[in-house]
């Protein structure tokens, strides 16, 4: 008797290999996933046994007798089931502020690090602030990744927030414990700042970067010297 997968949250570790079958074109799972896991994965339909020349177990007409070397992918449901639980996982990780690896799944050795801008929109795309054009392009968000180490200033993420113009040019810094509440500071910043300021500020479409704590300036007046680190 099988379980329904309709409603079912996988494990963390379901999600771990069904998210990385995905990646593979015929949607094939690790090899040396649990047993225990796969049984389970099994009756709640997410996934189904194949031979080694890609047949279903069970079906055709081949001869009888031990099917030989098997391998498990993901069925139909197990497929939606891992791009949901995959969305999760990227809207988590891609929040607006942060710095992600932009690897086209058309260009692969095309490559950029860039700053996110954006939520989602319906189908899937994010503003991004891109660091080899200097301008905001967009992005599907399934084509983000984590960014590498060495694209990271060092230190920790903090509450501290550059408000940058549409060519990546730091303008402002401002506190905030999220993006709302950061874009909130920059407009107060804004429309307080001394005349000359406030009108430079006029009209800018402005971008964010959550800063890590190398990253902050002493004083304001390192902001240029800053700049060069900017996504």
């Amino acid at each position: 008797m099988t379980d329904t997968a309709t409603n079912i949250t996988p494990s963390p570790y379901q999600t771990e290999l069904m998210v990385a079958a995905l990646k593979d074109r015929a949607h094939r799972l690790p090899s040396d996933a649990k047993a225990a896991t796969l049984d389970l994965m099994l009756r709640r339909q997410w996934i189904r046994e194949h031979r080694a020349d890609g047949r279903l177990l069970g079906t055709g007409t081949g001869p009888t007798g031990p099917a030989g070397p098997t391998h498990f992918r993901l069925s139909h449901a197990g497929v939606r089931t891992a791009k949901s639980h995959q969305w999760i996982q990227l809207t988590r990780t891609h929040t607006i502020g942060t710095i992600a690896a932009y690897h086209p799944a058309r260009a692969k050795r095309h490559q950029d690090i860039v700053a996110v801008q954006s939520r989602p929109d319906s189908d899937g795309h994010v503003k991004v602030l891109s660091g080899r054009l200097r301008r905001l392009i967009t992005v599907a968000l399934t084509d983000l990744r984590p960014a590498p180490p060495a694209a990271l200033a060092p230190g920790e993420l903090t509450d501290t927030w550059a408000v940058m113009d549409q060519d990546g040019t730091w303008l402002l810094l401002v506190e905030g414990t999220s993006y709302s509440a950061a874009r909130r500071a920059a407009r107060h910043a804004a429309a307080h700042a001394p005349e000359a300021k406030s009108r430079s500020l006029r009209g800018v479409d402005f971008l964010y970067r959550r800063l890590r704590s190398s990253e902050i300036p002493v004083t304001f007046a390192e902001l240029h010297a800053a700049a060069v680190r900017s996504a």
